[in-house]
C-alpha cells in the first residue's frame, strides 16, 4: 500500500445534521482540529427544528471553513450529495453528527488517495450497551471481496477523490446501507478502486435514534435493493451470494413474528 504524496490537495468535509444540537458541536470540533487542516466543512442541516443553526452560525463566524447549508427536510443521503456538489475540494470525507474523528483522521488517510480512489480507515463502534470493537479488527487487503461480503466501511470513515464521487453519488432510495451501496457501485466503476487503511480514524456511536440502529424490515428491504442492484457482483461470488441471500431473505423468513428489533 503504497501512499499517495499529499502535495497541497484540499479536503471538504461534508457533515449532515437533523436535530443533534446536543452532539454537533463536539463531532465538528473534531474535524476542525485536525493535525492536517482541511480546507472546509460543509454542514449541511437537513430541516432540523432545535438550536443547530445558531449553533453552526456561530462556528462559521470563528471559523471561515465552515459552510451552513440548509435544506427542508430530505434525509441524510440527500443531504451528503448536496454537500458533494457544493465542495469546493480536490478530495471529500464525510463526518456525522454525533460521532468522532481521530486527530490524525486527515494524516492518516489523505496520502493514499489517488485518482479515482476512495480510502476508508477502521473504526471503533461504540454499542447501546457498552460494548465496543472495531470495525475491520484487521488490513482488508482486498477491499473487493471483503466489501461484497460485508459492509465493513462506514460513511464517517471514508476520503474519496472529488472527481470520483462527480461520477459516484448516495443512493436517496435507500433508507439504510448507503455507504455499502457506494462501495459497491464504486467496485462497478471503470478505473475506480477503494483502499483501506489499517489504522483506527474515527469513534462512531450507535445510538437509539442512529440510521443503523433502525427495524429490522427496513434493513431487510435495504439488503434486498443493494442484492438488486449489484446483482452481477453477487453471482460471481458464491460466498457474498449465500451471504446477502441469508441476511435479505432466509433470516426475515424464519424471524418470530412481531420481532422488529435490529
Amino acid at each position: 500500500m503504497s501512499p499517495v504524496p499529499g502535495g497541497t490537495r484540499r479536503v471538504s468535509v461534508v457533515l449532515p445534521t437533523f436535530n443533534r444540537e446536543a452532539t454537533l458541536g463536539a463531532a465538528i470540533a473534531t474535524v476542525l482540529d485536525q493535525t492536517l487542516p482541511v480546507h472546509e466543512l460543509l454542514v449541511v442541516d437537513d430541516g432540523s427544528t432545535d438550536g443547530t443553526a445558531p449553533l453552526v452560525e456561530a462556528l462559521a463566524a470563528r471559523d471561515p471553513r465552515v459552510r451552513y447549508l440548509f435544506q427542508a427536510n430530505s434525509g441524510a443521503t440527500a443531504a451528503r450529495n448536496r454537500g458533494i456538489l457544493e465542495a469546493t475540494g480536490d478530495l471529500i470525507a464525510f463526518q456525522d453528527s454525533d460521532d468522532l474523528w481521530r486527530p490524525t483522521f486527515v494524516e492518516r488517510l489523505l496520502p493514499h488517495v489517488g485518482p479515482d480512489t476512495l480510502v476508508f480507515g477502521s473504526h471503533v463502534l461504540h454499542d447501546q450497551d457498552g460494548s465496543r470493537r472495531t470495525v475491520p479488527p484487521r488490513h482488508v487487503v482486498t477491499p473487493g471481496t471483503v466489501l461484497r461480503r460485508g459492509n465493513v466501511a462506514s460513511t464517517q470513515t471514508m476520503v474519496a477523490d472529488a472527481a470520483l464521487l462527480a461520477r459516484v453519488r448516495f443512493d436517496p432510495g435507500l433508507r439504510r446501507f448507503q455507504d455499502w451501496d457506494l462501495c459497491l457501485t464504486v467496485l462497478e466503476t471503470a478505473g475506480a478502486r477503494i483502499v483501506h487503511v489499517p489504522d483506527v480514524v474515527a469513534d462512531v456511536h450507535r445510538r437509539a435514534d442512529s440510521i443503523s440502529a433502525g427495524s429490522a424490515a427496513v434493513r431487510d428491504q435495504a439488503v434486498r435493493a443493494v442484492f438488486r442492484k449489484h446483482r452481477r457482483q453477487f453471482l460471481g461470488d458464491p460466498t457474498a451470494l449465500a451471504r446477502v441471500l441469508l441476511r435479505g431473505w432466509v433470516r426475515p423468513a424464519i424471524r418470530p413474528a412481531g420481532r422488529n428489533a435490529p
